[in-house]
């Protein structure tokens, strides 16, 4: 005899998984494809951690006075490289557009623009760092470190040169849907740095000795050693294709003020992020040390999730672009839906495993009892707002790829700058939460980015649906 209802049962469960089923096989392409695309670039990024890690490893060998000279100067640079970095992604929709297109016109110009335009960029962030350097005796930071600080900026600063000669074959080749070449290039030199690391701070293998600084000339040389290893790769990808062409100057000039026109409201956005998680980083300073110490924790954390998600935002950015060249409104829809949907699932995990483990994290970073405290409870803010901020890089990366940039730069100022770093300020000082609330200022301005970008995009797809229907 049948319970009422139950005859109902194996109908409704039969339809649930015929829709999972036909999810699966309409996205399952575009799964892949992110997959395999951000894969080298999650590698890369991983590889760039390690050698962070193993820099500050042996830095600390030398004396906390060392290592506090190189995260001040680290902090300082970190502004005109994130900015420079920005820039430098303009050169990837611009590309995987004309690949999408078969221009072949367009991506010979694009590539010998990309170089010049990273060249002068180059020279501006140069001079950018040399009034950072000028700077800062005056930003108030112990004596102490002020000399060991200045000589390491004044290395490390130099090789802006070749990381933006390096930028522009990576953004150029990602475009082509070609990830593995910087991811190969960049975790050669990531064995080169430790290794000089190792030999310049200590003085081995008959090196001379130069502490903090041997480490700003690893850095360098490793970057110079990227900007090469680029410069004789790049010639090979699409070599046939590309021989055959002729541009003109006037090409030239157009395709380098694409760069440029897209490449400064990229840079302005990237530079917004970091900044507010620098101001809140000084901002954690006024309230304590235990402060400062678990926001530190946290942040390192919080660039694990960070690191996978901007894999997918990357590889989210050369899908988008490419199928933008198509003009296939249908596709772009459903590769961006494919990496939210990836990107939601990888949350979810790591999420969890925050949460669950969030007494114990702190612990692989201190053994101080109010530093565990504290950073166990701004764990739970960063599984928060890590929803919103993976959310907010996918939409980035889409947004990227179909070379909207202006807007999305204007909103990410507001988000951080006018919502998130203000709330922090108010939640912290005048709302009682104190160390915590630094935190919750970023669930606040991540949603509210979230939405916007949510809402922008869906404005550029009736727009394009409306332009091809034209």
């Amino acid at each position: 005899m049948l319970i009422k209802g139950q005859g109902l049962a194996q109908p409704q469960s039969l339809i649930v998984f015929y829709m999972m089923k036909r999810i699966w096989r309409l996205y399952r392409p575009h799964y892949a494809e992110t997959r395999r695309l951000a894969l080298p670039v999650i590698v890369a990024q991983i590889g760039q951690i390690t050698v962070g890690l193993a820099d500050n490893m042996m830095i600390g060998r030398l004396g906390k006075t060392e290592l506090a000279a190189a995260a001040f100067a680290n902090t300082l640079f970190s502004l005109p490289l994130i900015f420079g970095m920005g820039f430098a992604m303009a050169i990837t929709p611009l590309t995987g557009k004309a690949t999408g297109s078969n221009d072949y016109s367009e991506l010979k110009s694009l590539k010998k623009a990309a170089f010049g335009a990273n060249g002068v960029m180059a020279a501006i962030l140069i001079a950018a760092s040399t009034l950072l350097y000028s700077a800062m005796p005056y930003m108030h930071q112990p004596e102490s470190i002020l000399e060991y600080s200045q000589q390491y900026f004044s290395v490390i600063g130099l090789s802006i040169i070749p990381l933006m000669l390096f930028l522009s074959g990576k953004q150029f080749a990602e475009g082509l849907s070609n990830t593995k070449l910087a991811m190969m290039i960049t975790l050669g030199a990531n064995v080169f740095n430790i290794l000089g690391n190792y030999m310049l701070i200590f003085g081995k293998w008959g090196a001379p000795e130069l502490g903090l600084v041997g480490a700003g000339w690893s850095t360098l040389f490793a970057r110079v050693l990227m900007a090469i290893g680029m410069l004789v790769f790049i010639r090979k990808l699409h070599r046939e294709q590309l021989k055959s062409v002729v541009i003109n100057f006037k090409e030239l000039a157009a395709s380098t003020l694409k760069i440029i026109k897209l490449g400064i409201p990229m840079g302005l956005h990237m530079f917004s992020e970091s900044s507010a998680f620098i101001v809140a980083g000084i901002m954690m300073g006024w309230i304590s040390e235990t402060g400062l110490a678990a926001h530190q924790i946290v942040i390192s954390l919080s660039t694990f999730g960070f690191m996978l998600y901007q894999g997918i935002g990357v590889s989210t950015t050369i899908r988008i672009s490419q199928l933008a060249g198509r003009q296939v409104p249908a596709l772009i829809k459903r590769a961006s839906n494919a990496s939210i949907q990836i990107v939601f699932g990888m949350v979810i995990i790591i999420s969890i495993a925050f949460v669950s483990m969030s007494t114990w994290l702190p612990t692989l970073f201190t053994t101080d009892a109010g530093v565990i405290k504290l950073a166990s409870q701004m764990i739970i803010v960063l599984a928060v707002f890590q929803l919103f901020d993976a959310i907010q890089i996918i939409y980035s990366g889409i947004l990227r790829g179909m070379a909207d940039a202006t807007v999305p730069g204007i909103l990410t100022f507001i988000c951080y700058f006018i919502i998130t770093i203000p709330f922090s300020y108010w939640a912290a000082f005048h709302g009682g939460f104190n160390e915590i609330g630094i935190w919750m200022g970023f669930p606040v301005g991540l949603s509210i980015c979230a939405l916007m970008f949510h809402f922008r995009l869906k404005y550029l797809h009736r727009k394009l649906l409306v332009s091809m229907q034209a």
